[in-house]
């Protein structure tokens, strides 16, 4: 799986790099520690060691209650934004994420209908 994963992850960086390319011409890189950090930060662990982990999450306890994660991402991010960049949470915004976490709440625990 990893070797695959790995593969499908060179092809397609490599067509989008293509594609920016293209549409807006060559990388602008920043040679500063926080910019080279964040870019290490986000092509090692939060692509090359966290797809291997999802995958390894969606054969535990499935594609249906796996796929429930992707809703949170949005709200763990504004969470993290608060905390480093100084995100003020708005009326909407957290109607917006209770209204998720008491989705999530009601979906996780709906039972499913016997087979």
């Amino acid at each position: 799986m990893i070797p695959t994963l790995g593969v499908a992850m060179l092809i397609g960086a490599s067509f989008d790099a293509a594609f920016a390319w293209v549409t807006t011409g060559p990388p602008v890189i920043e040679p500063t520690l926080p910019y080279l950090a964040a870019t290490l930060y986000l092509g090692v662990f939060a692509s090359a060691i966290a797809f291997p982990l999802y995958f390894g999450v969606l054969r535990v306890i499935g594609p249906a209650k796996a796929a429930y994660s992707g809703v949170l991402v949005p709200v763990i991010a504004m969470c993290l934004s608060t905390l480093f960049e100084g995100y003020r949470w708005s009326l909407l915004a957290g109607a917006g994420a209770a209204l998720v976490i008491g989705g999530l709440i009601i979906a996780l625990r709906a039972r499913r209908p016997a087979r």
